[in-house]
């Protein structure tokens, strides 16, 4: 009925799948010869002719390709189709046969409307040669053209196979593909060289370029056919790995099901193996861990062998070697399926050892911190077997360690190349002008620098552990509001300023009186002979008591030492007693005064208070270091000390060791050593004072 009516028109259901369109063979015509477009080709140099001769083929060989494509689709699947319909060979699926021909179809056609007719219609219009240049941009596209060829070639083996079979198995399809073979539209072209005709061509086009390479004289040409031909090669290679990774896929699938059962524990009760069977299962089919998901894992070896673990005698077992693991299995000789028997061993984790049985080795299995988990001893049927098994364990081992190291690398450089990106983003969004367009900078004020200095200590002070720095001062007749941090284990306390009246907050009186009455509570692990003699003020005669240091208000914090800084200035007390007097001869004046005078009420401070006045709880005889309104030490200066003054001088200086503190160092001479004028007037220095360890009063 075919041949004397025609194939007829495929249903409406159907022609919009396998119909590529009406007409659209028009197109896809083209002439005789180069020559007939071209009419100066009688001048052309032989080498330009010869390259007109390879785009010509380029161009007919692509016309001729989708012409068979069509003979799959108008001729063999319209015709099974139609059969269908009438019932005839309804077991033969035409999706398996052609279902991905109409595609393929559709991207050549693409590829001939964008790429190589305006080529085409250009030497049409103009008579110039032909201009592989203008070929470039189509080929550049070539993956993203032409990827119905990865599933087409991915399929074509086993459609191959399927149409085979049915010839063999179905005579009545083997005489609908004869008679399709015989039509005038097949122009005698066999099923087998139809299916196999798209995984030639696409092999094809890097040929076909190289050919129009080799007869292209000009450097502009050549570097655009490279491209092309990188591009073709590149999309080819892509092909190649996913039909490979196919087959591998496929060979692993098969190897699979003949390993049956995940015996390698023997249930004690039922209630055990009903908790054990969910963890009974080997997925061989699952990614390798540590490797590209591009590589399958394949069955390398396989073979019959004894087995020998522990003192039990040897047993029969089938070994399956893949990409990444040894697999130890029991043969079924009822069924077809091997049952596993051993824990499946990794091959990163195994180390294999010759023994003096020839055909024997040992199998070492390691645990992650490389200590041997099992072992068991394999004999083979012969010393070749033995060496065959040792090579392919320790190529596999090998392999396997490359494939973990370049994918470590590429997960390194992928890690890296995103922490590039987002800094390069960090950037782009945290770039902003650093002055306005016509606005000069100003320079920084003295007092602004001094400012950032402190402001950047204070930051400083806030991230790094800093030892604190105690200034030693007295109290202040200034009422500011400042309060005694009294979590400080270092005997003084950090000050918490309040609310000064100016820019800076001086150290409040509010200061615990054992301090202020006993001195020796604030020097007990310090040597009287290191402490630095504070400095004296510049005006001599300036009526002022003396003052605490001032302090920045933002510069102390809690928890933090004081800023470093210049060294405080100090102020005179009311008498006026000069910078020059000697310090001792003071000090010795006041302990006399202190055993013989009563404290008299009409030294007060500016708290209304006399600076001698001690609590209750104070010792008799403590003394303290706190100015108050005494003699001037001027007249005793130019009398020398009488021995009872040298005796009292050192038993203050013995009393003031005797409070020393765990941890302070000890001082290199019991006797005491004897002060100087000019060891005095350099003493007169700094009066911040490092501590190394926090004091405690004792």
């Amino acid at each position: 009925m075919f041949s004397m009516f025609g194939i007829p028109r495929l249903p409406p259901e159907d022609r919009q799948r396998w119909e590529i369109g009406e007409g659209g063979n028009k197109n896809l015509t083209i002439e005789k010869s180069w020559k007939e477009l071209v009419p100066g080709h009688k001048e052309m140099s032989r080498e330009h002719g010869h390259q007109q001769e390879a785009m010509w083929e380029l161009l007919t060989t692509e016309v001729i390709y989708v012409g068979k494509l069509k003979i799959m689709t108008d001729l063999l699947a319209a015709g099974l189709l139609n059969l269908q319909r009438v019932g005839l060979l309804t077991e033969v699926s035409a999706e398996a046969l052609f279902g991905h021909v109409p595609n393929l179809i559709r991207a050549h056609r693409s590829f001939w409307e964008e790429v190589l007719q305006p080529t085409l219609e250009e030497t049409r219009a103009s008579g110039q040669p032909l201009d592989p240049v203008g070929l470039q941009n189509g080929f550049l596209t070539f993956g993203q053209r032409f990827q119905p060829y990865i599933h087409y070639c991915l399929k074509v083996k086993r459609t191959m196979a399927y149409a085979r079979e049915l010839q063999e198995s179905n005579p009545l399809f083997q005489a609908f593909v004869q008679w399709c073979e015989k039509h005038k539209l097949s122009g005698r072209q066999m099923l087998g060289d139809l299916l196999i005709k798209p995984h030639q061509r696409v092999t094809k086009y890097p040929l076909l370029l190289q050919a129009v390479l080799k007869r292209s004289p000009k450097a502009q040409t050549q570097e655009a056919l490279r491209a092309m031909i990188v591009a073709v090669d590149s999309f080819l290679h892509h092909i190649n790995r996913q039909v490979r990774q196919g087959e591998e896929q496929d060979s692993l699938v098969a190897a699979a099901q003949r390993i049956g059962s995940y015996e390698v524990l023997e249930s004690f009760s039922a209630e055990v193996e009903r908790n054990l069977r969910p963890f009974s299962t080997l997925d061989l089919t699952s990614p390798m861990v540590g490797v590209a998901p591009d590589h399958t894992r394949q069955l390398l070896l396989e073979g019959l062998v004894r087995v020998k673990e522990g003192r039990e005698g040897k047993l029969d077992a089938y070994l399956f070697l893949f990409s990444d693991v040894l697999v130890v299995t029991k043969p079924q000789r009822k069924a077809d399926k091997a049952k596993v028997i051993r824990p499946p061993l990794m091959l990163e984790k195994l180390v294999c050892r010759h023994l003096r049985d020839p055909s024997s080795f040992l199998v070492i299995n390691l645990t992650e911190f490389q200590c041997v988990s099992s072992a068991f001893i394999v004999h083979c049927p012969s010393s070749r077997e033995r060496a065959h098994w040792m090579e392919k364990i320790q190529q596999a081992q090998a392999t396997l360690q490359k494939l973990k190291a370049e994918e470590y690398v590429q997960q390194k450089r992928e890690l890296l190349a995103l922490y590039r990106d987002q800094d390069r983003d960090r950037e782009s969004l945290d770039t902003r002008p650093s002055t306005p367009s016509g606005t000069r900078p100003s320079t920084p004020s003295p007092e602004g620098s001094q400012s950032s200095a402190e402001s950047s200590n204070c930051r400083t002070l806030e991230i790094s552990a800093v030892i604190p720095h105690l200034v030693v001062t007295e109290d202040t007749d200034e009422d500011t509001h400042s309060v005694l941090d009294d979590t400080s284990d270092s005997g003084y306390g950090t000050l918490i300023p309040g609310s000064p009246k100016g820019p800076y907050s001086p150290l409040s009186r509010l200061r615990h009186k054992v301090i202020r009455r006993d001195p020796r509570l604030t020097f007990s692990s310090l040597d009287l002979r290191d402490v630095p003699l504070r400095p004296q003020p510049t005006d001599s005669q300036a009526p002022q008591r003396r003052s605490a240091p001032d302090l920045p208000v933002e510069g102390v914090q809690r928890g933090s030492s004081l800023p470093r800084g210049d060294p405080p200035t100090w102020s005179e007390e009311e008498d006026g007693t000069s910078g020059s007097g000697n310090v001792v001869m003071e000090t010795l004046h006041r302990a006399r005064l202190r055993s013989q005078l009563p404290s008299s009420p009409t030294h007060v401070d500016s708290a209304g208070e006399s600076p001698w006045d001690s609590s209750g709880d104070e010792e008799a005889g403590s003394f303290s270091l706190e100015q108050s309104r005494a003699p001037s030490p001027r007249a005793l200066q130019s009398r020398d000390p009488s021995p009872r003054t040298e005796d009292m001088l050192r038993e203050i200086r013995e009393d003031l060791a005797s409070q020393r503190i765990e941890g302070a160092p000890e001082p290199r001479s019991s006797s005491p050593r004897k002060l100087t004028r000019m060891q005095l007037q350099r003493m007169r220095g700094h009066h911040i004072i490092r501590l190394d360890t926090p004091l405690s009063t004792s």
